[in-house]
Formats: structure tokens, sequence, C-alpha cells
């Protein structure tokens, strides 16, 4: 466990352009910065001081100073705002270890806000979350963690099952039978209910994950379907070669694509055919094979220049069986003309139709609307919680004619929702979770 009463020091910048900023938190803040400018200061008042090395001026810094407990550690809290020379920066933290701070270790400074009760773990989490967000889907989920809304849906279903366990508990106490029975089937309704509310928690993980992790996007179909051409219509640039030559893609090729707000990653696979005698595409085939099965979307990519559809059905035919979700788009639009399809008409050479696919995708997984303020879940150990929670409630219901059982089962549902809020969270896992923090947040 890190040391609470020391005062803190590290750049909460990276390396890099013309600014730097370096954090103070703890005790000795005030004296340091007093000792640095010579120089008074007001609390949330941006200062600009000049940085005393001895005799010598070091710096011109803008300086903030937030008094305990409005800081965010709930501690003094010092930005120091200067010249991100090489020089400058080493001095000064030279100069701030000197009067008796110390370098602060990964994430100690968003762990002592978390210990002086300024956040909770899922509002850290948050803070992790936004500074690695790589989308505005991921970022709106990181917001609603950081700015407490995930905490309070986690709060609510704790306090709903708090108030069930209480009135299971003081019947437990009642040695003497002065109170009314639990009423049992109120009581079991009231925990399927808390039960019901952490498992539809629990299943915007399928959603938070892909926000989180970028949806992987499968191209398929037969050989010059298209696929390539596809690709690298979506993507803005030719990532894939394009030949009329069957059999060009040999294996599959991934490019990252922002669409609408979400990460996506597009496999081009290679193209199916009956017949090859060369091992390398052979051994791309199964690739495209294994890259279907592992899709969370799989575009099967119909040629309507086709004359003989019987190949290409029965590959459809198989893709139906193993893909996670499925889009039909039938390419080539601009070569013939055609009837209406069951599914998208598109041309990868033009365009034609691409917007509508984009929009497919989303549609798909029923990732909603991201403006929005729904709530989801993007950490795996939340998901998990939430169910073990929601499992010991539904144990609990067929324990209601025993309620030391139930109220046992009722404690350890509750103890999976105060760890998710780091109420009884051990100091090991702790130091574990800020650690992936970075140094200076």
């Amino acid at each position: 466990m890190y040391n609470m009463h020391d005062t803190i020091t590290a750049f909460a910048t990276s390396n890099g352009g013309a600014v730097a900023v370096l954090r103070l938190s703890g005790m000795l803040t005030y004296t340091i910065l007093n000792k640095l400018t010579k120089k008074e200061f007001t609390p949330r008042q941006a200062t600009l001081a000049t940085i005393y090395d001895g005799d010598n001026i070091l710096d011109k810094a803008l300086i903030t100073y937030f008094k305990a407990p409005k800081s965010y550690t709930g501690e003094d809290v010092a930005e120091i705002s200067l010249h991100a020379g090489p020089y400058i920066k080493s001095r000064i933290l030279e100069l701030c270890l000197a009067l008796g701070a110390r370098n602060a270790r990964a994430g100690e400074f968003s762990q002592r806000a978390f210990l002086n009760g300024k956040m909770d773990l899922v509002e850290a989490q948050g803070v992790l979350d936004i500074i690695a967000a790589k989308n505005k889907a991921a970022h709106k989920a990181a917001v609603n963690s950081l700015e407490g809304r995930l905490s309070n849906r986690f709060k609510q279903i704790r306090q709903n099952l708090t108030d069930v366990l209480a009135q299971v508990e003081v019947r437990i106490d009642d040695t003497d039978g002065e109170m009314q029975p639990l009423p049992e089937k109120e009581t079991k309704n009231a925990l399927l209910k808390v039960a019901q509310e952490a498992k539809n928690l629990a299943d915007t993980f399928s959603s938070g994950r892909l926000v989180k992790e970028g949806i992987k996007v499968a191209l398929c179909g037969l050989t010059n379907a298209g696929k390539s051409s596809l690709l690298n219509k979506l993507l803005g640039y030719n990532r894939a070669i394009v030949s009329s030559q069957a059999g060009t893609t040999r294996d599959t090729v991934e490019a990252p694509l922002s669409l609408l707000g979400f990460d996506l990653v597009l496999v081009d696979t290679a193209g199916i055919r009956k017949t090859t005698a060369d091992e390398a595409e052979i051994e791309g085939i199964n690739r495209s094979r294994q890259a279907i099965e592992q899709a969370d979307i799989t575009i099967f990519v119909r040629d309507l220049t086709l004359q003989d559809k019987s190949e290409e059905n029965k590959f459809f035919d198989e893709v139906k069986q193993n893909a996670k979700n499925l889009i039909t788009v039938f390419n080539k639009a601009d070569k013939i003309d055609f009837k209406k399809k069951n599914g998208l008409i598109i041309s990868a050479k033009t365009g034609q139709g691409l917007k509508n696919l984009e929009k497919e995708i989303i549609k798909t997984l029923n990732l909603g609307d991201i403006s929005g303020q729904e709530i989801i879940i993007t950490s795996a150990a939340h998901y998990k919680a939430l169910l073990a929670a929601a499992l010991e409630l539904e144990s609990a219901t067929e324990k209601l004619a025993d309620l030391e059982l139930c109220a046992e089962h009722l404690r350890k549902a509750l103890k999976e929702l105060k760890e998710l809020i780091g109420e009884v969270t051990s100091e090991d896992v702790l130091d574990i979770i800020f650690s992936k923090f970075c140094v200076g947040k």
C-alpha cells in the first residue's frame, strides 16, 4: 500500500509539446510551491509565477493550487504548467524531490482520489477508459463511468438488495417471534426483480465489449465478387490488391475503420472457388473460414453478374451456418440491370449503396444511439460480478423457507455489488487496478 502521508509529484503530460504540467499532491504541496516561487497562492485561481532555482530563475509558470478537500485527490494539490524543455522538466522535478516530495507511482493520484472518497472504482475505471477511448462510442461509455452514471446504477441495484436483506435479517434476529413472517411471494418477486436488473445491465456487455475493443467485420464471397474493392471503398484508400485474376487475395487482410462513432476492423478474406491447386490459396481459403467464425459481423458479397449461382449459393449456405451476424450485399450494380433482391444493392466501384451498408452494420449489432443516455458496461469484471450477484439472488429465492441460508446468498450477492464500486476491495486488488494508470494520473 502506498504511504498516504507522503507528498507525491509527477508530470501529468507525456513527452513532446511546448508545455509540461507537473502535479503535486499531499501535505507539503503548498510549502513546496511557496519555496519554489516565493509567492502566496489563492486556491482554485491560476497564477503566473516565477520558479526559482536558488537565486536563479528557472522558468515562468502558470500555477493552480487546490486546497484539500476540494481537489482531484482530496488532498492539497498543485498543477504547474511550465515550458517543456528537457532541462526545465528535470530540474523542477529535482527541486520538488529535494523539498520533500517523492516520485508518484503509476496511478497513485487516482488511487488517492479513490481512497479519499473522491471517486469509486467504477469512476476510476472511467478515467482510464476516457484516456484510452479511440472512438465516440467508447468515449461516451467512459464519460458515463467517469460522471458516476454507471456507479449510480450499481448503487441502486445494491440498495434494492440491501432493503430486502434488512427485512430478512431483522426476522432472523426476532427470536421472540414478535414480527409478522416474511411475505414469501412479495420477497421472491423483489429478489427476482433485483436479479433481473443485474442481468439487464450485464447484457449490455456484449455491446460494451464491441464499443471498447472494436467490431470485427469479415468480407467474404466467391473470387472476383468485389470484396477487396468493397474494402478499399469503405476505407477510402487502396488497402487490398484488386485484380480481375481469380485468387489474388491469398491471406486475410485487416484494416481499421472508424464508422458512425464506432471502431471497426475490416477483414478482407480470400475468395472461395471450387478448384485450385495453389497451396497458398488453399490456406487462404481455410483462413477465410476461420475469419468468418471469429467475426462479429460477416458481409457476404454476391456478384450480380454471375450467370451460374450454384457455387455461390452453396458457399452462402455454409456461411449462414457459421456467421454470428450476416449481412448480404449484391455487388456490381453499376454493370447490370437488376431486380429487387433480399439484401443490399451496392457498387464497390461507384460507392452506390455504401451509406446504407454502413448503417446496416451498426443496426445489425443493435448498438443503439451513442448520442443518447443509455448506460453500458465495457468491463469483463463488471459483467462477471453482475452475473454472479444475479445467480446468488436466484438461489436466495429458493431458500426463503430457511432465512439463514437465504441471508447468506443475499450477503454474497451484496459483496459482489460492493466490490464493483470498491467498498470491500482488498489492497492488493487496488494496487493491481491503479498500476494500469500512467504515472501522473
